[in-house]
């Protein structure tokens, strides 16, 4: 483990890293380093990659797009990608104690943070040769393969700095957080006042305008209520109107347990449970995997097996190519890990989204089961940090075994539900045409809900430097 981390650090002082400001950054400021930043990375998203025909663009497996940031044939290809898996690779290797790191101790913290750099990079050398080779961008000379290489991991180390920049202090929040609320924010603005016209009906994408339209020409409401090509419609937007409700209450959803403090009994509180307890982690886990197998399937049939004749390669997934090029999931778990995407894809295969959405709830569920157990948010865990906190639950002993128990049956309860729960909108809300998908607005709602916190803090901190001094403000 030593000769490990001393190949990480001497690694990762070769890497450039931003300077964290020597004094305190007015909300002001801040607010303008995230504007800018998150102007930067709308630009990457529309700068395509060189080499790269623009007829072999499409996007593949959209809701790996959304929870990644990404917009396939541009510089924001692999997004975040490569910086969540290294972060979840990592804090799975140190939460199973594979890798012995006390995250408490700064010089530890350190070295997560370079060594998640260092990971980041080589993650993205994988996926950027995975795209380049896959046969996703149709068939590439020699030439073109390495420049959208080079692209692919300057652009990530880009994306790198930008999150370090938001992370140092000068920006609110994370770089992460804030690419992923900006991607689903601008495909459901897309999806709601797009000008475009891209669809055989020959109204404008962008259901709003869609339905003046439609109205103005005296065809009443009927031409957007439902609209093939995976094209927004009313349908899709009361979906969304109504998810969005119902996640504000879900995520509000929770259960109190009573504590007390051992020294002061006769101070009372609740510690919460939050239905949703994982959040979208199991989402995130499943999309993953899903995304690797398509992109694996579709490279090794590219390469190997455009005949069909490998018995395991077509277990995998089969192909074809369209004429324009672009290549298509026929069949093999890379056709059943993708969603139809709309009602006329389901009703077209129903099998295939009942498989789908059967095979993204069993990953969910036992993802969130596996990530209770190593991010720290087990029962155990949980009845230690209580016990530390002198903490205790009332008419019970104060001891970690009994707390436990008692948290232990809603943390069980809890973990199921919310894993059911995010895999049905993940899976479910896409064949009703939901903006952005039920995943990225699960997501969405998360992140704005962070940012309105952070504002408030910040807002706080400005008008009385004692109470930022409290709350450990620089």
């Amino acid at each position: 483990m030593s000769a490990a981390r001393k190949l990480v650090e001497n690694i990762s002082r070769l890497m450039p890293e931003v300077a964290r400001p020597k004094r305190r950054v007015s909300l002001a400021e801040k607010l303008v380093w995230t504007a800018l930043v998150m102007l930067i990375y709308l630009i990457m998203g529309e700068v395509y990659l060189y080499g790269v025909p623009r007829a072999q663009v499409t996007e593949h497996f959209f809701i790996l797009h959304v929870v990644f940031a990404q917009k396939t044939g541009t510089l924001t290809t692999l997004g975040i990608g490569p910086i969540v898996t290294a972060g979840i690779l990592l804090q799975l290797l140190v939460g199973a104690e594979i890798i012995k790191l006390d995250l408490t101790k700064p010089e530890d913290r350190a070295l997560f943070t370079s060594a998640s750099k260092v990971l980041s990079i080589v993650v993205a050398a994988i996926q950027a040769l995975a795209f380049s080779m896959s046969g996703m961008f149709g068939t590439l000379t020699a030439v073109q393969v390495a420049l959208i290489f080079i692209q692919l991991m300057i652009a990530t180390f880009v994306i790198m700095m930008l999150d370090e920049l938001i992370q140092r202090g000068w920006g609110l929040g994370s770089g992460i957080s804030l690419f992923i609320a900006v991607g689903v924010a601008q495909d459901i603005m897309i999806r709601l006042f797009s000008p475009m016209i891209v669809s055989p009906d020959g109204l404008y994408q962008g259901v709003i305008l869609a339905m003046f339209q439609s109205l103005l020409s005296g065809q009443g409401l009927s031409p957007v209520l439902v609209r093939s090509h995976n094209m927004p419609d009313l349908i899709g937007l009361l979906t969304t109107i109504a998810l969005i409700l119902a996640l504000i209450y879900l995520n509000a959803v929770e259960v109190e347990i009573p504590i007390s403090y051992a020294k002061f009994s006769g101070f009372r509180a609740n510690y919460p449970v939050k239905l949703l307890y994982v959040s979208v982690i199991p989402v995130i886990f499943a999309s993953m995997i899903f995304g690797n197998v398509y992109y694996l399937a579709s490279m090794l049939w590219n390469s190997y097996n455009q005949d069909g004749k490998n018995v395991f390669l077509n277990f995998l997934g089969t192909f074809e190519r369209t004429e324009a090029g672009q290549i298509v999931p026929t069949g093999g778990l890379a056709y059943y890990m993708t969603s139809p995407g709309s009602i006329e894809g389901l009703l077209k295969d129903p099998t295939r989204g009942a498989v789908y959405a059967g095979l993204l709830i069993v990953f969910c569920l036992l993802f969130a089961k596996f990530w209770v157990n190593i991010g720290g948010l087990s029962p155990s865990k949980i009845a230690e940090q209580l016990v530390s906190a002198g903490m205790q639950v009332p008419g019970f002993r104060r001891t970690p075994e009994v707390i436990e128990k008692i948290i232990g049956k809603y943390i069980s309860t809890v973990t199921i539900l919310g894993a059911i729960l995010v895999g049905l909108i993940a899976g479910v809300a896409d064949y009703t045409n939901t903006f952005g998908t039920g995943t990225g607005i699960l997501l969405l709602i998360g992140i704005v809900y962070q940012y309105y916190q952070l504002l408030v803090r910040e807002r706080l901190t400005e008008m009385y430097p004692a109470l930022g001094r409290l709350l450990g403000e620089a």
